[in-house]
């Protein structure tokens, strides 16, 4: 791993160029790392080949000595990563009982992520102790993340009963079977109605809190994996099943940590609108009241959510308690890499509204090692899109990513499980038509040295453009492409890219107003670059 530690030396050093570095031993804000795990039961950092304790630690490593101060390992929720009393390890065939019929590439996957379990299981350990143990070593905070109704194992359209859980295999009778609901593998989740499919659940989170409390900092609840819990016309209603449910989780957790002398934290990633936590029957107001949880991450599912409210939220909620911003791996589709600049958008947003930090999740690494452990930009762009552990130098803080070069956005309105974006696109034009985007740059004392507005149109009818009052009169041709804004483009859609004054733009809110003549336009994407400096010494966009 001297490799990653030598690049990142050298990022700080390159840093140093648009402004002065800060330890990140010194940065408050928590930077959280979600590990799904199967990156590492795939142990595909490391070519796929069968893995080594040696090799778990190396996986940590990689995101240790950087701003990351809390390392989270999923435990796999219904299915496992550790021999459990509740279901099997991941990957289990049954000495060859079950397959994926014709999907041998999928039958593939789990088998090598069983094996590796095994491999590890037979030294005594599993990836669970294991992260959990090396996190320790490299003085981060150790959490387990749970998945709360993860529809992976639902997917009843796959036809690979290697992946279903016996629980749920066992039981259609607990599915929701609501026709009505939204999201993938929706009407084959678990019903969280029947007291059954709770005390399946908290008998999990109990043996888990029990078998790791000597490692563990703290334990998430995570909701948004996946975001459904009740037939859709009794999720409001059944909120009170829910707040009993991780009453009993804090209970549990509290008197694990009590054993071992320390407090385990609990936190749980929920949806980023009060009104959506309330419709999936999550009173999480109500769990704040009675002290359950220690802090809160926004969440969203699939595509992320690149302005997340948090200042409405904290608005909304009153909470005093710590709130946190997720970023998860798709923008407007699903597994459409966030860029550079796309990343430290989210996070300068998120914590200029006064989020306690970032939130990564499905930060995979593998494609940076597949490169060859270099960043190198999309052809002909200024833009690199490779998840790369030299971002765990700049996400922690508003102070290392001071005069980073860096893209505000907004999502497109596309939505997943019926949650609502933080967005008015799609928007159809007429006169006088606005819309708004925060940036969280103290712009007024450290302006940029160029900002581009990118616009992508439904057509290419022509349109007028003011921020703050300030029309916009000069755009680049050349710039749409320069910085990948024609990713997915169809023939009829175009992108327009506005140079807009350094001083027109302000920290916070800024206004943006559209006009046109044809009544057809719509407002699809809006992006807000600040360029900086060049891409070596300011980073890709």
């Amino acid at each position: 791993m001297k490799l990653l530690y030598s690049i990142a030396f050298c990022w700080l050093v390159t840093l140093s160029a648009c402004k002065s570095p800060v330890d990140p031993v010194t940065v408050k804000h928590r930077l959280i790392h979600n590990n799904d795990g199967t990156e590492i039961l795939g142990n595909n950092w490391f070519g796929k080949r069968p893995l080594t304790l040696e090799d778990v630690n190396r996986y940590v490593d990689m995101i240790a000595n950087s701003q990351v101060t809390t390392f989270m390992i999923c435990s796999g929720s219904d299915f496992f990563y550790y021999r459990s009393k509740y279901g099997s390890i991941m990957g289990d065939d049954k000495n060859g009982k079950l397959d994926c019929g014709k999907n041998t590439a999928l039958y593939n996957t789990l088998r090598r992520f069983y094996e590796n379990a095994i491999v590890l299981d037979k030294q005594g350990t599993d990836i669970i102790e294991a992260t959990l143990k090396r996190a320790k070593e490299k003085k981060l905070e150790a959490f387990i993340t749970y998945r709360m109704n993860d529809l992976h194992f639902a997917d009843t359209s796959v036809g690979c009963p290697l992946q279903y859980g016996e629980f749920w295999k066992e039981h259609p009778q607990y599915w929701t079977n609501d026709t009505t609901l939204s999201g993938w593998n929706a009407r084959s989740a678990l019903d969280f109605a029947h007291p059954e499919v709770r005390e399946y659940k908290l008998n999990i989170i109990r043996e888990q809190l029990e078998k790791y409390g000597t490692l563990t900092d703290g334990y998430e609840l995570d909701f948004m994996r996946f975001i459904v819990y009740f037939k859709k016309d009794k999720a409001e209603k059944n909120a009170p099943l829910i707040t009993e449910l991780v009453q009993a989780v804090k209970n549990i957790a509290d008197s694990v940590g009590k054993l071992h002398n320390k407090k385990i934290l609990l936190t749980a990633r929920i949806p980023a609108t009060m009104s959506d936590c309330k419709k999936k029957g999550l009173d999480v107001q109500e769990w704040v009241k009675r002290g359950l949880l220690d802090f809160v991450t926004l969440g969203v599912h699939w595509r992320g959510e690149p302005a997340m409210p948090v200042a409405e939220f904290k608005k909304q909620s009153g909470f005093e308690i710590p709130i946190y911003a997720s970023m998860d791996d798709g923008t407007y589709n699903p597994r459409e890499i966030y860029s550079h600049g796309m990343y430290r958008g989210m996070a300068s947003h998120a914590m200029a509204q006064g989020a306690g930090g970032a939130y990564l999740f499905n930060y995979f690494l593998t494609a940076y090692n597949e490169a060859g452990q270099k960043l190198q930009p999309e052809e002909g762009t200024l833009v690199c899109r490779t998840i790369a552990p030299e971002l765990l130098l700049e996400l922690g803080s508003l102070e290392t990513l001071r005069k980073r070069n860096k893209v505000h956005m907004l999502s497109d309105g596309a939505s997943s499980y019926d949650l609502t974006p933080n967005s008015p696109l799609p928007l159809p034009v007429q006169q006088n038509t606005e819309a708004g985007i925060f940036v969280g740059d103290d712009v007024g004392k450290e302006p940029p040295q160029e900002v581009i507005l990118f616009i992508r149109t439904n057509t290419k009818d022509s349109f007028s453009v003011s921020m703050n009052g300030h029309s916009l009169q000069h755009t680049n041709a050349d710039y749409p492409g320069l910085y990948d804004k024609l990713r997915g483009i169809n023939d009829q859609q175009k992108v327009t890219a506005f140079i807009v004054p350094a001083n027109v733009i302000m920290q916070g809110n800024n206004r943006i107003v559209f006009s046109s003549p044809a009544n057809r336009l719509i407002v699809q994407r809006i992006e807000l670059a600040l360029k900086y400096g060049s891409v070596e010494e300011c980073g890709y966009f």
